[in-house]
Protein backbone atom coordinates (compact mmCIF):
# COMPACT_ATOMS: atom_id res chain seq x y z
CA UNK A 1 0.00 0.00 0.00
CA UNK A 2 2.78 2.40 0.93
CA UNK A 3 4.65 1.62 -2.29
CA UNK A 4 1.50 2.24 -4.34
CA UNK A 5 1.08 5.66 -2.72
CA UNK A 6 4.70 6.53 -3.48
CA UNK A 7 4.25 5.38 -7.05
CA UNK A 8 1.22 7.63 -7.55
CA UNK A 9 3.00 10.57 -5.92
CA UNK A 10 5.92 10.13 -8.32
CA UNK A 11 3.48 9.83 -11.21
CA UNK A 12 1.92 13.18 -10.30
CA UNK A 13 5.38 14.72 -10.04
CA UNK A 14 6.18 13.55 -13.57
CA UNK A 15 2.89 14.76 -15.04
CA UNK A 16 3.12 18.22 -13.44
CA UNK A 17 6.72 18.80 -14.54
CA UNK A 18 6.85 22.35 -15.93
CA UNK A 19 10.27 22.04 -17.54
CA UNK A 20 9.70 19.11 -19.88
CA UNK A 21 7.55 18.92 -22.99
CA UNK A 22 4.49 16.70 -23.23
CA UNK A 23 6.26 13.98 -25.28
CA UNK A 24 9.05 13.76 -22.72
CA UNK A 25 6.53 13.63 -19.89
CA UNK A 26 4.58 10.83 -21.58
CA UNK A 27 7.73 8.74 -22.13
CA UNK A 28 8.85 9.21 -18.52
CA UNK A 29 5.36 8.29 -17.34
CA UNK A 30 5.46 4.96 -19.16
CA UNK A 31 8.94 4.21 -17.80
CA UNK A 32 7.72 4.93 -14.28
CA UNK A 33 4.63 2.77 -14.68
CA UNK A 34 6.70 -0.16 -15.88
CA UNK A 35 9.00 0.10 -12.87
CA UNK A 36 5.96 0.34 -10.60
CA UNK A 37 4.57 -3.00 -11.80
CA UNK A 38 7.18 -4.77 -9.68
CA UNK A 39 5.39 -3.47 -6.57
CA UNK A 40 1.77 -3.98 -7.69
CA UNK A 41 0.07 -7.25 -6.76
CA UNK A 42 -2.02 -8.95 -9.45
CA UNK A 43 -5.26 -8.33 -7.59
CA UNK A 44 -4.54 -4.61 -7.31
CA UNK A 45 -3.90 -3.88 -11.00
CA UNK A 46 -7.41 -2.58 -11.66
CA UNK A 47 -7.41 -0.22 -8.68
CA UNK A 48 -3.91 0.97 -9.50
CA UNK A 49 -4.82 1.82 -13.10
CA UNK A 50 -7.93 3.71 -11.99
CA UNK A 51 -5.88 5.73 -9.49
CA UNK A 52 -3.23 6.39 -12.12
CA UNK A 53 -5.92 7.60 -14.51
CA UNK A 54 -7.35 9.90 -11.85
CA UNK A 55 -3.85 11.28 -11.27
CA UNK A 56 -3.20 12.15 -14.94
CA UNK A 57 -6.66 13.68 -15.24
CA UNK A 58 -5.61 16.34 -12.75
CA UNK A 59 -3.59 17.97 -15.53
CA UNK A 60 -5.98 18.10 -18.47
CA UNK A 61 -3.84 20.51 -20.45
CA UNK A 62 -1.65 17.54 -21.47
CA UNK A 63 -3.56 14.86 -23.38
CA UNK A 64 -0.92 12.20 -24.16
CA UNK A 65 -0.56 10.95 -20.55
CA UNK A 66 -4.35 10.71 -20.27
CA UNK A 67 -4.75 8.71 -23.47
CA UNK A 68 -1.87 6.37 -22.67
CA UNK A 69 -3.09 5.47 -19.18
CA UNK A 70 -6.65 5.18 -20.48
CA UNK A 71 -5.47 2.66 -23.09
CA UNK A 72 -3.98 0.52 -20.32
CA UNK A 73 -7.13 0.58 -18.19
CA UNK A 74 -9.32 -0.20 -21.19
CA UNK A 75 -7.10 -3.10 -22.21
CA UNK A 76 -7.26 -4.42 -18.63
CA UNK A 77 -11.06 -4.25 -18.59
CA UNK A 78 -11.28 -5.86 -22.02
CA UNK A 79 -9.15 -8.81 -20.95
CA UNK A 80 -11.19 -9.41 -17.82
CA UNK A 81 -14.45 -9.22 -19.75
CA UNK A 82 -13.42 -11.56 -22.56
CA UNK A 83 -11.10 -14.03 -20.89
CA UNK A 84 -11.43 -13.50 -17.17
CA UNK A 85 -7.64 -13.63 -16.89
CA UNK A 86 -5.27 -11.35 -15.00
CA UNK A 87 -3.25 -9.28 -17.46
CA UNK A 88 0.51 -8.98 -17.62
CA UNK A 89 0.59 -5.26 -16.93
CA UNK A 90 4.32 -4.96 -17.44
CA UNK A 91 4.07 -6.50 -20.90
CA UNK A 92 1.20 -4.17 -21.78
CA UNK A 93 3.18 -1.11 -20.72
CA UNK A 94 6.25 -2.21 -22.66
CA UNK A 95 4.15 -2.77 -25.76
CA UNK A 96 2.44 0.60 -25.39
CA UNK A 97 5.76 2.34 -24.88
CA UNK A 98 7.15 0.69 -27.99
CA UNK A 99 4.12 1.82 -30.00
CA UNK A 100 4.39 5.34 -28.62
CA UNK A 101 8.13 5.78 -29.19
CA UNK A 102 7.82 4.35 -32.70
CA UNK A 103 5.10 6.88 -33.51
CA UNK A 104 7.36 9.72 -32.36
CA UNK A 105 10.27 8.50 -34.46
CA UNK A 106 8.15 7.95 -37.56
CA UNK A 107 6.67 11.44 -37.15
CA UNK A 108 10.20 12.85 -37.03
CA UNK A 109 11.21 11.03 -40.20
CA UNK A 110 8.13 12.31 -42.01
CA UNK A 111 8.80 15.82 -40.72
CA UNK A 112 12.34 15.58 -42.04
CA UNK A 113 11.03 14.76 -45.49
CA UNK A 114 8.38 17.48 -45.36
CA UNK A 115 10.91 20.14 -44.33
CA UNK A 116 13.71 19.05 -46.68
CA UNK A 117 14.75 21.96 -48.82
CA UNK A 118 13.38 24.61 -46.48
CA UNK A 119 15.85 27.44 -46.04
CA UNK A 120 14.20 29.22 -43.12
CA UNK A 121 11.78 27.89 -40.52
CA UNK A 122 10.19 29.78 -37.63
CA UNK A 123 9.30 28.17 -34.31
CA UNK A 124 8.59 29.07 -30.70
CA UNK A 125 8.68 27.47 -27.27
CA UNK A 126 10.74 24.29 -26.79
CA UNK A 127 9.11 21.21 -28.20
CA UNK A 128 11.41 18.19 -28.14
CA UNK A 129 9.87 16.99 -31.41
CA UNK A 130 10.29 20.37 -33.11
CA UNK A 131 13.90 20.73 -31.95
CA UNK A 132 14.71 17.18 -33.09
CA UNK A 133 13.07 17.81 -36.47
CA UNK A 134 14.99 21.04 -37.04
CA UNK A 135 18.27 19.28 -36.26
CA UNK A 136 17.57 16.93 -39.17
CA UNK A 137 17.06 19.67 -41.78
CA UNK A 138 20.36 20.25 -43.53
CA UNK A 139 21.43 23.88 -43.82
CA UNK A 140 18.25 25.34 -42.36
CA UNK A 141 18.07 28.72 -40.63
CA UNK A 142 15.90 28.25 -37.54
CA UNK A 143 14.22 31.42 -36.33
CA UNK A 144 13.06 31.16 -32.73
CA UNK A 145 10.75 33.43 -30.73
CA UNK A 146 12.19 33.90 -27.22
CA UNK A 147 9.03 32.95 -25.29
CA UNK A 148 8.88 35.60 -22.57
CA UNK A 149 8.40 35.23 -19.63
CA UNK A 150 9.30 31.50 -19.52
CA UNK A 151 12.09 31.95 -22.08
CA UNK A 152 11.54 28.43 -23.35
CA UNK A 153 12.26 29.66 -26.86
CA UNK A 154 15.65 30.83 -25.64
CA UNK A 155 16.28 27.31 -24.32
CA UNK A 156 15.38 25.87 -27.73
CA UNK A 157 17.65 28.40 -29.45
CA UNK A 158 20.60 27.38 -27.25
CA UNK A 159 19.92 23.68 -27.86
CA UNK A 160 19.84 24.22 -31.62
CA UNK A 161 23.00 26.33 -31.62
CA UNK A 162 24.82 23.74 -29.52
CA UNK A 163 23.91 21.14 -32.16
CA UNK A 164 25.31 23.24 -34.98
CA UNK A 165 22.00 24.56 -36.33
CA UNK A 166 22.10 28.13 -37.62
CA UNK A 167 19.57 29.67 -35.21
CA UNK A 168 18.45 33.27 -34.80
CA UNK A 169 16.60 34.51 -31.72
CA UNK A 170 13.77 37.04 -32.04
CA UNK A 171 11.76 38.86 -29.36
CA UNK A 172 8.12 37.77 -29.27
CA UNK A 173 6.85 41.18 -30.37
CA UNK A 174 8.87 40.86 -33.58
CA UNK A 175 6.83 37.90 -34.82
CA UNK A 176 5.96 39.58 -38.13
CA UNK A 177 9.62 40.33 -38.77
CA UNK A 178 10.56 36.77 -37.82
CA UNK A 179 7.98 35.16 -40.12
CA UNK A 180 8.99 37.24 -43.13
CA UNK A 181 10.61 35.12 -45.86
CA UNK A 182 10.39 31.83 -43.94
CA UNK A 183 9.26 28.65 -45.65
CA UNK A 184 7.19 27.36 -42.74
CA UNK A 185 6.08 27.95 -39.17
CA UNK A 186 6.74 24.72 -37.27
CA UNK A 187 5.20 24.19 -33.84
CA UNK A 188 4.58 21.28 -31.51
CA UNK A 189 1.36 20.71 -29.62
CA UNK A 190 0.10 19.49 -26.29
CA UNK A 191 -3.31 18.53 -27.60
CA UNK A 192 -5.34 18.31 -30.79
CA UNK A 193 -8.96 19.16 -30.05
CA UNK A 194 -11.87 17.22 -31.58
CA UNK A 195 -12.55 20.04 -34.06
CA UNK A 196 -8.97 19.82 -35.38
CA UNK A 197 -7.61 22.86 -33.55
CA UNK A 198 -4.15 22.59 -31.99
CA UNK A 199 -3.19 23.51 -28.44
CA UNK A 200 0.34 24.77 -27.88
CA UNK A 201 2.33 27.26 -25.85
CA UNK A 202 0.78 30.72 -25.61
CA UNK A 203 2.01 32.87 -28.47
CA UNK A 204 1.35 30.12 -31.02
CA UNK A 205 -1.90 31.68 -32.22
CA UNK A 206 -0.25 35.05 -32.87
CA UNK A 207 2.54 33.34 -34.78
CA UNK A 208 0.02 31.32 -36.84
CA UNK A 209 -1.98 34.47 -37.63
CA UNK A 210 1.21 36.21 -38.76
CA UNK A 211 2.13 33.20 -40.88
CA UNK A 212 -1.31 33.11 -42.49
CA UNK A 213 -1.12 36.82 -43.35
CA UNK A 214 2.30 36.26 -44.94
CA UNK A 215 1.16 33.18 -46.86
CA UNK A 216 3.39 30.88 -44.80
CA UNK A 217 2.14 27.36 -43.96
CA UNK A 218 1.75 26.41 -40.30
CA UNK A 219 2.87 22.84 -39.67
CA UNK A 220 2.14 21.09 -36.38
CA UNK A 221 4.28 18.08 -35.51
CA UNK A 222 2.47 15.61 -33.28
CA UNK A 223 1.38 11.99 -32.87
CA UNK A 224 -1.93 10.21 -32.36
CA UNK A 225 -1.69 10.29 -28.56
CA UNK A 226 -2.21 14.09 -28.64
CA UNK A 227 -5.78 13.79 -29.93
CA UNK A 228 -8.31 14.78 -27.27
CA UNK A 229 -10.63 11.98 -28.29
CA UNK A 230 -12.69 12.19 -25.07
CA UNK A 231 -12.98 16.00 -25.08
CA UNK A 232 -11.15 16.38 -21.76
CA UNK A 233 -8.73 19.24 -22.46
CA UNK A 234 -8.78 22.18 -20.06
CA UNK A 235 -6.62 25.34 -20.00
CA UNK A 236 -3.87 25.82 -17.43
CA UNK A 237 -2.96 29.09 -15.76
CA UNK A 238 0.49 29.86 -14.41
CA UNK A 239 1.59 32.61 -12.10
CA UNK A 240 5.01 34.26 -11.92
CA UNK A 241 6.54 37.19 -10.11
CA UNK A 242 8.91 39.45 -12.04
CA UNK A 243 10.59 42.38 -10.29
CA UNK A 244 7.86 42.47 -7.69
CA UNK A 245 4.99 42.34 -10.19
CA UNK A 246 2.62 39.37 -10.33
CA UNK A 247 1.92 37.89 -13.74
CA UNK A 248 -0.82 35.36 -14.48
CA UNK A 249 -1.41 33.85 -17.89
CA UNK A 250 -2.65 30.73 -19.65
CA UNK A 251 0.44 28.82 -20.64
CA UNK A 252 -1.29 26.93 -23.47
CA UNK A 253 -3.69 28.31 -26.07
CA UNK A 254 -5.89 27.14 -28.91
CA UNK A 255 -4.74 27.57 -32.50
CA UNK A 256 -7.90 27.34 -34.60
CA UNK A 257 -8.01 24.58 -37.20
CA UNK A 258 -8.27 27.23 -39.92
CA UNK A 259 -4.77 28.39 -39.02
CA UNK A 260 -3.26 24.88 -39.19
CA UNK A 261 -2.08 23.90 -42.66
CA UNK A 262 -1.00 20.35 -41.85
CA UNK A 263 -0.49 17.99 -38.96
CA UNK A 264 2.78 16.13 -39.45
CA UNK A 265 2.52 12.84 -37.61
CA UNK A 266 3.26 9.13 -37.88
CA UNK A 267 0.36 9.02 -40.38
CA UNK A 268 1.93 11.52 -42.76
CA UNK A 269 1.05 15.14 -43.53
CA UNK A 270 -2.70 15.52 -43.08
CA UNK A 271 -5.32 18.23 -42.93
CA UNK A 272 -6.80 18.86 -39.45
CA UNK A 273 -10.00 16.90 -40.17
CA UNK A 274 -8.11 13.97 -41.71
CA UNK A 275 -5.71 13.79 -38.77
CA UNK A 276 -8.59 13.73 -36.28
CA UNK A 277 -10.23 10.84 -38.15
CA UNK A 278 -7.05 8.77 -38.53
CA UNK A 279 -5.69 9.44 -35.03
CA UNK A 280 -9.07 8.65 -33.49
CA UNK A 281 -9.07 5.23 -35.13
CA UNK A 282 -5.50 4.66 -33.98
CA UNK A 283 -6.31 5.42 -30.34
CA UNK A 284 -9.38 3.18 -30.39
CA UNK A 285 -7.23 0.30 -31.66
CA UNK A 286 -4.73 0.49 -28.80
CA UNK A 287 -6.48 -1.68 -26.14
CA UNK A 288 -6.78 -4.73 -28.40
CA UNK A 289 -3.28 -4.26 -29.79
CA UNK A 290 -1.93 -4.29 -26.24
CA UNK A 291 -3.48 -7.71 -25.72
CA UNK A 292 -2.30 -9.32 -28.96
CA UNK A 293 -0.07 -12.32 -28.65
CA UNK A 294 3.43 -12.05 -30.12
Amino acid sequence: MVEAVKTLEKLSEIVFDRQSGSSQIAARLLNHLEAATLEIEAGQVGNFLEEAYAAVLRRRSLISPINLVDALRRAYSLLLEEKGAQPDLRMMIRRLRGMYLTSLEVALKIAGGRLAGCERILTLSKSSQVVSALKRVVGVEARVLAGWPLMDGLAAYRDLRASGVRAILFPDLSVFEAVREVDALLIGCDAVLPDGSAVNRSGSRAAALAAQEMGVPTLVICDSSKLDINNLWAPEEWGLELEGAAIRFQVFEKVDRGLVTEYVSEHGCLSPSSFVDVAGGEILSWPRRLLQQE
